[in-house]
């Protein structure tokens, strides 16, 4: 019983007992008695009515306890990983609160069953507690509870979200880097739990460059991305850094430098020689690249010493990177020139490689034969057709047989008699005797010795051991020097020499007979055999074999001539 209700009861029962007046006198006993029995019959009724109202009073001073009251406080201090939350424990609920704190989740009405929840000791009162661990840009349902023996009680369901943070982003390393350009990037982006709107790099020729400055702008959102820095001055150091903003703000990625590259002069390539005549070619320049400043000139230039300059013999072909041809006049017919590409920008001339060619030759029948370098040699495209040797005396023309093989002097003679069309590239047949004069070849030229047809063939691939045998001999260095038509089927050659061998046939020394056109091929070397010499050597080309054959053979057959320019 509380203390209250005890002393309720004993003020009553004085106030009872007060009621019992003193004893009277005798005299007046009777009457006395009297009243005090009427009186007293009234008391009694009276003290019976008191004690049951005091026990009914006394029963309801002790009520029975219930669950406690409690609001939730509105969370504060809120980051994107924390916050500040509490309750407020209004009223215990006639019994002790053993536990209060706040439970939180994404969902509505968390619970303390959720395993999100954090305790503050006990009792009433406002209390407030740190909630750590939170995910950023995240709405989250924070209550407040309090636990008595009768139970837990819920405050009010609150939200709040927890902030978004700037971006995180790295700076892509640099690449392509030229005079005036390069690029770089951002990898790894993170938008921070906000949208990302917008993104690219900011370069400066000073640390840290922001936004304010250069920049590119290479969209929105997530992802990695590449971009493109334009307008660099060469030869200048750079610094660049990536970023991202979303509505946290502007975050920079790791910063790297480079240096742009330095103004050289250009690079170029020059074109082979082309329209080659006795006095005239055609060359140029392509594949210029300025390396950093303006083509300011462009063209060729050429000597017949090598590496030309245009301190020498040039002619220029305006400015700019393009492609160009240039013509060459005034040249020296069968004569070895050197000619290269050149362009010229603010750093210099740059000279492309260098390329040789020959002009045309002439004969003394005025007989023009297109010239084709190959290794270390010139050499005539064209088999010779003269009439007449440098002295201008006339060669002999002897159509019979009989005549032809009784020959011991110079003489010469169409393949079956019948001179070929003008153009066709076909020669005269000629014995040894005429080659033996030492005076069949143009003024500059000659007929070519044995060693320098083995210098031909090792040029082309052939071994010393190989050259140096008789017979068949080499792998393919037959089909690089024959022409890719006039041979008979299976024609097998390439060109890839340039050196044109047609399939003249021949004439047979022993009996004065044409055979085998379109078959076969013969040229003389200038050259007696080792060991006979009533015989001279010489070179054989078929249309079915990929070597070249080498022997000896009587000086009146009948074979072309192929000159070779004088070193």
């Amino acid at each position: 019983m509380k203390p209250k209700c005890v002393k309720f009861i004993n003020m009553y029962l004085c106030g009872f007992q007060s009621c019992v007046v003193p004893p009277l006198e005798r005299a007046d006993f009777k009457v006395s008695y009297m009243r005090m029995k009427r009186k007293f019959r009234i008391s009694s009724v009276l003290l019976t009515s008191l004690y049951l109202s005091a026990v009914v009073f006394l029963s309801g001073c002790k009520k029975d306890p219930v669950l406690p009251t409690i609001s939730t406080v509105a969370p504060a201090e809120i980051t994107s990983t924390s916050a500040v939350a509490g309750g407020n424990v209004l009223s215990d609920g006639r019994a002790a609160i053993t536990e209060r704190g706040i439970c939180w989740s994404v969902s509505a009405n968390p619970t303390v069953d959720d395993n999100k929840k954090i305790v503050n000791e006990s009792g009433t009162g406002v209390f407030s507690v740190d909630i750590t661990g939170l995910m950023k840009a995240t709405t989250y349902h924070v209550r407040a509870f309090a636990v008595n023996s009768v139970g837990i009680s819920y405050g009010e369901d609150l939200q709040f979200t927890t902030l978004a943070t700037p971006p995180a982003i790295s700076t892509r390393a640099i690449g392509e880097i030229s005079w005036t350009t390069a690029t770089s990037g951002g990898s790894g982006l993170s938008d921070g739990g906000s949208d990302i709107t917008a993104k690219g790099i900011c370069w400066s020729t000073s640390s840290g460059p922001v936004v304010s400055g250069k920049h590119t702008v290479d969209g929105t959102g997530p992802g990695d991305f590449v971009s493109s820095l334009t307008d660099l001055t060469p030869n200048t150091l750079y610094y660049v850094r990536s970023y991202a903003t979303n509505s946290q703000g502007t975050t920079y990625g790791n910063e790297v430098s480079f240096r742009t590259l330095q103004v050289v002069v250009p690079s170029l390539t020059t074109n082979a020689a082309t329209g080659i005549t006795l006095t005239e070619a055609v060359s140029g320049g392509n594949s210029i690249s300025e390396n950093g400043a303006a083509v300011l000139e462009k063209g060729i230039c050429w000597n017949t010493t090598g590496n030309p300059t245009t301190s020498g013999p040039h002619a220029s072909s305006g400015t700019g990177t393009g492609n160009f041809t240039v013509n060459i006049d005034e040249l020296s017919p069968s004569t070895v020139y050197y000619v290269r590409a050149y362009a010229r920008n603010s750093a210099g001339i740059g000279y492309g490689s260098e390329v040789a060619f020959s002009t045309d030759a002439t004969d003394i029948d005025g007989n023009i034969y297109n010239t084709i370098i190959i290794g270390t040699q010139v050499w005539m495209q064209e088999d010779l057709r003269t009439t007449r040797f440098r002295s201008a005396n006339t060669i002999p023309e002897v159509k019979e047989d009989d005549d032809w093989l009784a020959l011991t002097t110079p003489a010469r003679c169409w393949y079956q008699n019948i001179p070929p069309a003008l153009g066709s590239g076909y020669g005269l047949i000629y014995n040894w005797f005429a080659v033996e004069t030492g005076e069949l070849c143009p003024t500059g030229w000659h007929v070519p010795s044995d060693n320098e047809f083995m210098l031909l063939e090792r040029s082309l691939g052939m071994s010393d051991l190989e050259s140096n045998n008789t017979g068949w001999r080499g792998t393919n260095q037959g089909d690089q020097l024959k022409s890719t038509s006039t041979w008979d089927n299976p024609a097998t050659g390439t060109n890839s020499s340039g050196f044109s061998a047609l399939g003249e046939g021949y004439r047979y020394g022993l009996y004065g007979n044409f055979a085998d056109f379109g078959i076969v091929g013969y040229w003389w070397s200038s050259t007696l055999h080792w060991s006979d010499a009533t015989l001279a050597l010489y070179r054989r080309l078929d249309n079915k074999e990929s070597g070249v054959y080498r022997a000896g053979v009587n000086k009146a057959g009948g074979k072309s001539v192929r000159c070779l320019k004088n070193q």
